[in-house]
């Protein structure tokens, strides 16, 4: 399957995907944005988490834990989102050279 540029909305045309640039500048856009909320959300989080520390208890403990584990998971999330972000900069930028080199 060949990847073409268009002006317009991206379609797919005789077995050909077209993809408008500007669609995929638009995704860079967002994943940035849902990175920043996620990392906001991130440190807010941490803070409310640093308050637990008074907390004693076999509750409080189950509580820690359930807690670093969905840290865990969202550092995942996070590092997963960085890395498709990464991937579709490296596309764009195939994208872009391939249309140069015509």
């Amino acid at each position: 399957m060949s990847i073409s540029r268009t002006w317009g909305r991206g379609t797919q045309v005789g077995g050909q995907l077209l993809v408008e640039l500007n669609d995929l500048r638009i995704a860079e856009k967002e994943l940035t944005q849902l990175l920043a909320r996620l990392q906001a959300d991130e440190q807010e989080a941490r803070a409310l988490y640093s308050r637990l520390n008074d907390w004693k208890g076999q509750s409080a403990d189950h509580t820690r834990q359930q807690i670093e584990e969905f840290f865990a998971g969202l550092s995942r999330r996070i590092q997963s989102i960085e890395q498709q972000k990464k991937s579709l900069l490296q596309y764009i930028e195939i994208m872009i050279q391939t249309d140069q080199e015509r």
